[in-house]
């Protein structure tokens, strides 16, 4: 099966959504399924339904019945769950995105009652409403997860794609979902450390979506207070104390309004982990205001710190090169001594 990253399944998704077909996300735990629905859900205003199938009764999707006595008969009754035509949609959104997360992880007596919901957006014999979007996501055999094979009659009803973790993207959305800077400063500086999944695991790894816990954790705490027992329950007790080694590289780090003042004359110091904290220490705070002296400090760098630094600081500063004419003019510069 071809891989995609996030980024190249994010632009693919919506067409096939806007089609009426329902995609299939099969990818490792962790590394952001979840995540890539809602941006859909964001960007088009649709409100994110995440169902967890593995944890439903085929009786949840298929509807409760009740004895109808008029007709004599049975009927089923959906959960508000899942919004049918006669629900209005919500005010602010367009319409609603229902995620069937852990697919692959329910029984495969709900995965049979989910037919009638893919094939024919029902639910009991009540229809989806027409601004319902579908998307399906689940683990893959081999990751250790627990995973019951679907039939090949409901495999024929998605589209199937196949999610892998790609750093480069994972950076983009970290930096523009607001992941704390000290975070991707060690992942630039460590990249091996963003996903340490292991299918025997039994205890805490790194994973993209362990690092965005711990960036909610510590972004608004000083690197003094951060614990790294807390850091630990999330990503590892390993890749935890490599992450508070980098932190301590903080207090060998120039000032930023000292860099600012003597970017010229300001220590670039030669150990390279505190090279790397600096580059992310920059990237967070330059402005325009900061940028033409920030850049003469930046000068002192390796190529390759460079190359990394102007990504980071591209990332999350889109509008610098058209605020600042004098980092644009060393962004030139500097782009054409690299590659050239």
């Amino acid at each position: 099966m071809i891989s995609m990253s996030y980024k190249e399944l994010a632009a693919e998704l919506p067409s096939v959504l806007k089609a009426g077909v329902v995609p299939y996300i099969r990818g490792s735990p962790a590394i952001g399924k979840s995540s890539l629905a809602q941006e859909i859900a964001n960007k088009f205003g649709l409100l994110l339904i995440d169902v967890r199938l593995a944890e439903c009764d085929p009786t949840e999707i298929g509807g409760f019945p009740y004895f109808d006595e008029v007709l004599g008969k049975a009927k089923y009754y959906p959960l508000t769950t899942f919004p049918t035509t006669e629900d209005k949609v919500p005010e602010g959104y367009k319409g609603w995105l229902l995620m069937l997360d852990e697919f692959s992880s329910a029984s495969i007596a709900t995965q049979g009652a989910s037919y009638k919901l893919v094939l024919d957006r029902k639910v009991g014999q009540h229809k989806l409403h027409p601004n319902v979007f579908i998307i399906a996501a689940g683990n893959k055999e081999d990751d250790g997860a627990i995973v019951n094979p679907m039939s090949t009659a409901l495999i024929s009803r998605f589209a199937i794609f196949q999610l892998e973790l790609n750093f480069r993207d994972w950076m983009e959305w970290a930096v523009s979902s607001g992941i704390d800077y000290r975070i991707t400063s060690f992942l630039n500086f460590a990249s091996k450390h963003l996903y340490q999944f292991k299918a025997d695991a039994t205890d805490p790894y790194s994973s993209p979506r362990t690092w965005h816990m711990l960036s909610k954790i510590i972004k608004p705490k000083a690197t003094s207070d951060v614990s790294v027992a807390v850091v630990a329950s999330l990503i590892g007790e390993g890749v935890a104390r490599e992450f508070m080694t980098f932190l301590d590289l903080e207090a060998k780090l120039p000032k930023f309004e000292v860099i600012v003042a003597k970017p010229e004359e300001t220590v670039l110091p030669n150990e390279l982990g505190v090279q790397w904290a600096i580059m992310g220490m920059i990237a967070h705070n330059i402005s325009a205001s900061t940028a033409g002296q920030v850049s003469k400090y930046l000068d002192r760098f390796s190529d390759e710190l460079k190359v990394v630094t102007i990504r980071e600081i591209r990332m999350r500063h889109p509008k610098l090169l058209d605020e600042s004419k004098d980092f644009k003019s060393w962004f030139t510069k500097t782009a054409m001594a690299t590659f050239s």
